[in-house]
């Protein structure tokens, strides 16, 4: 940023840093996904956006609305890609996911690639948003420090590599601020229309937008409170702007479920309500909806199942060392504490306090205490990319530290806190996705925190297999949760086999999910067999192991220190000689 009024024209100066930014901010995220193995959640949603683009049959992945998969889907176009076949019936879809991105007509590693870019251009294309935003609200300087903020955040740049909905919702979110605002301008006529569009294009995302809409609101008491003529003039064009969204909804699924059946819809229904949710009162009501709009069948089906999910939760949680089958409503409170940049954070309290940001400062964080509070009853533990639009949020808090033609002081303090901010970016890449800042221990403390996409979404897989030759000269046995398979990085990498946890000196690779809840997950899913070997893996590694070494902050190398103690028999039960063994 200028320091100086004499050096350069903020006029000048100030468009070409942003492009700038946005051009790093892109090169960085691309650089870590080429090393970024398949997250967890990826290949159903890949499997998902290419059903969506050539086939509109809506069998996969219901639980999420089509436009981000879409996104993903179109980027595959030209490729000659089998699409996954059809779920529905099938026990496991495990399986059928390893064929389609593992065992198609082209590597699942360019498919996942290209599909994960056009992530990356809606991370730059937030970062506009957020800039015109801070820009509108607080002057040009203003939007430059909002941008560099982002830009440099570990946490949106992470999620701009992986194929998700969370990162497109926040887009949208961010680009409702605008509309919202001018509700109650006379000549703002369309602002109605485009907070609908807004509004519309987010829940398309992801059906948690309802509760982000509402995170928003606050907003609209920054000009003060509405009275009279304004009051009427608002609530007339928020009616329109729900009216807008709904219709917006309707035409997203009717072009993304353009060939979804009638019997397959019924028996996603039945799939997700009935057997899934348990709820026949939500399945009567889908299908009570599709004599209606099928359209609205298919989006209520996939909105209700979430709702039912997310009263049960995914099973065993893990947080703070602690494994336990249901949420906290210390979950998301300590998420954003911990892997908020120290930099923005900073930045955020101090444009905060200075007077042309409070009133801006209050409606945000009135907003953020409302998604709080509504996630306090939350049964998973699934990442603060739930809660991302939090980091646009702070960086537009921290902007009115520019506000209008600011004092020497305050350009010079905002430059500090971006320097900051570089800095916990250069000290994180690539491993963005497992950011933890300083104030909370950094990268390695994590997993002191957190077992799920915070920490560990199996992102540093193919970095485990690129590193394994130098740690071992025999494969390297590894367990690792994601959406890739050790097996697949043969010869670096092997299945744990029977008894390795017993040799002195053998090094074994685990990621911090299935070494922190894995047998607890693999037991709630049925694999019993499974969740025993992991429990007897992690048992040896805790009380004759030692970590030794870490990939990232996602899987840590162990080696085992000893053999297990022989078995001591009970007094009074020694063999007499002769005597057949026990």
């Amino acid at each position: 940023m200028a320091l100086s009024r004499g050096l350069v024209r903020p006029a000048a100066f100030e468009p070409l840093a942003a492009g700038f930014l946005v051009v790093v901010a892109v090169a960085v995220t691309l650089h870590h996904v080429r090393d970024d193995a398949a997250t967890t959640d990826e290949p159903v949603h890949l499997a998902s956006s290419v059903e969506i683009v050539r086939q509109g049959t809506g069998r996969w992945n219901p639980e999420h609305p089509p436009l981000a998969k879409a996104l993903a889907g179109v980027a595959l176009t030209g490729l000659a890609v089998d699409p996954a076949a059809s779920p529905l019936g099938e026990r496991s879809h495990a399986p059928l996911l390893v064929r389609f991105l593992w065992k198609n007509l082209v590597p699942g590693e360019r498919m996942l690639f290209r599909a994960r870019v056009p992530f990356a251009l809606v991370l730059g294309a937030l970062l506009l948003a957020l800039r015109a935003e801070a820009r509108r609200r607080f002057g040009p300087r203003a939007g430059l420090l909002a941008l560099a903020l982002a830009a440099l955040d570990p946490n949106l740049l992470a999620h701009a590599g992986v194929v998700h909905t969370d990162l497109l919702v926040t887009l949208f979110v961010v680009l409702s601020l605008g509309p919202l605002d001018r509700l109650r301008e006379p000549s703002a006529r369309l602002s109605g229309v485009l907070l609908g569009l807004c509004w519309g294009l987010a829940l398309l995302s992801k059906f948690s937008a309802p509760l982000l809409v509402a995170v928003t609101l606050p907003l609209l008491l920054v000009r003060g409170r509405p009275r009279g003529e304004d009051l009427r003039r608002i609530g007339g064009r928020l009616c329109l702007a729900a009216a807008v969204s709904v219709a917006v909804v309707l035409a997203g699924y009717v072009a993304a479920h353009r060939n979804l059946t009638a019997a397959d819809a019924k028996a996603l229904a039945e799939d997700r309500l009935l057997r899934k949710g348990a709820s026949p009162a939500a399945y009567r009501a889908s299908t009570a909806l599709s004599e209606l709009s099928p359209p609205a069948s298919h989006a209520a089906t996939g909105f209700l199942s979430v709702l039912l999910q997310s009263g049960v939760g995914a099973g065993p949680v893990y947080l703070l060392g602690r494994v336990s089958t249901g949420g906290s409503p210390l979950y998301f409170p300590l998420a954003l504490a911990v892997k908020v940049p120290i930099g923005l954070a900073l930045a955020a309290l101090a444009g905060a306090l200075i007077r042309p940001g409070r009133r801006t400062a209050l409606g945000l964080s009135a907003g953020l205490l409302l998604f709080l509070l509504a996630s306090t009853r939350t049964t998973y533990n699934i990442g603060v990319r739930h809660a991302l639009f939090a980091f646009p949020f702070a960086a537009l808090a921290a902007s009115a530290l520019l506000a209008g033609d600011p004092p020497r002081r305050s350009r010079l303090l905002a430059a500090g806190l971006v320097a900051v901010s570089a800095a916990e970016l250069a000290l994180v890449h690539p491993y963005e996705l497992s950011f933890v800042n300083a104030a909370a221990g950094g990268l390695p403390a994590g997993r002191r925190y957190f077992a799920d996409s915070n920490v560990d979404w199996g992102q540093d897989l193919v970095r485990l297999s690129r590193r394994a030759p130098e740690l071992s000269a025999e494969p390297l046995p590894a367990v690792v949760f994601g959406g890739d398979l050790p097996s697949r990085h043969a010869p670096a990498l092997s299945a744990v086999a029977p008894g390795d946890e017993d040799r002195p000196g053998q090094l074994i690779a685990v990621g911090e999910v299935p070494l922190a809840v894995g047998p607890e997950l693999l037991a709630s899913k049925g694999a019993a067999r499974d969740a025993e070997r992991l429990a007897r893996l992690r048992d040896a590694l805790r009380s004759r192991g030692t970590r030794v070494a870490a990939v990232g902050g996602s899987i840590g190398i162990w080696r085992i220190d000893r053999p297990p103690a022989p078995e001591v028999s009970p007094p009074g039960t020694a063999r007499r000689s002769g005597a057949p063994p026990p």
